[in-house]
């Protein structure tokens, strides 16, 4: 694979993502590979699977506007969001737990990889957010739902109204990730509970998995077609594109 990296180490599959100088974020290459990715951990002897990106810097900073900025149509960005959407909702399906790394920033649809996971564990210098507002589109591969779930439905619409990024301490208390471990011992935090968790018999992995889903399914695909039309509707509404070149020109000013 070009953009994704697949290590599988006793019972541990770890899945980075490995395009730093974009800040780890989504081509439409990355997006097809995840699926791929999906099917060998699948066909693995996996026990648990870690996302994670590569660096420090960034875990995945969403969607990679400058390769996607071609994509102008409804039908192009229904056709996109169906696939990544479908991507992401496997994640819960998998019989073995899905951990995501966050070691550095998640944003946009990296926040809605990361809330597609079981666990999520940050680095202290983390933060996580859903900008998708400030680019003048909504979330389209599950996170209103999956958001609502995690920390309730007030605290769901502030995060996605606002668009803010929220500190990793502020996504503790809030209940959007479960740990938050020291920058510089994050990853041997990261790898001592995948490997605690791989330890454990695969039967009884896959029963706390499938008994924790029943109570609260952590995917809702009856909602898909009604929220990624919405989308796309945003997406090719020319008020997103100006968002876009605003956001250029702040880039560029800052460089």
């Amino acid at each position: 694979m070009r953009d994704l990296r697949l290590e599988v180490t006793r019972g541990v599959a770890t899945l980075s993502i490995n395009r730093p100088k974009s800040r780890n974020a989504l081509a439409l290459q990355t997006m097809a590979e995840l699926d791929q990715a999906l099917d060998q951990i699948k066909r693995s002897r996996a026990r648990v699977l870690v996302i994670r990106g590569a660096g420090d810097k960034a875990f995945c900073a969403g969607g990679d506007l400058k390769e996607l900025e071609h994509m102008r149509s409804e039908t192009d960005a229904a056709s996109m969001a169906h696939r990544m959407r479908s991507t992401l909702d496997r994640l819960p399906q998998l019989p073995i737990p899905v951990i995501a790394g966050l070691n550095g920033d998640a944003f946009g649809g990296g926040a809605e990889l990361a809330i597609a996971c079981d666990v999520r564990i940050a680095a202290a210098h983390a933060r996580i957010g859903f900008a998708q507002v400030t680019l003048g589109l909504m979330p389209a591969w599950g996170a209103s739902e999956r958001l609502a779930a995690l920390v309730g439905r007030g605290r769901a619409l502030h995060l996605l109204l606002g668009g803010q990024a929220i500190a990793a301490d502020d996504a503790l208390r809030m209940g959007l990730v479960e740990e938050v471990e020291p920058s510089a011992t994050f990853d041997k935090r990261l790898a001592d509970l995948a490997t605690s968790i791989a330890s454990a018999p695969a039967a009884a992995i896959a029963g706390i998995k499938r008994s924790v889903d029943s109570v609260r399914p952590h995917r809702n695909p009856e909602l898909a077609d009604a929220t990624i039309e919405e989308f796309a509707r945003t997406w090719a509404h020319p008020a997103h594109w100006k968002a876009v070149e605003r956001m250029d020109k702040i880039r560029k000013a800052r460089k």
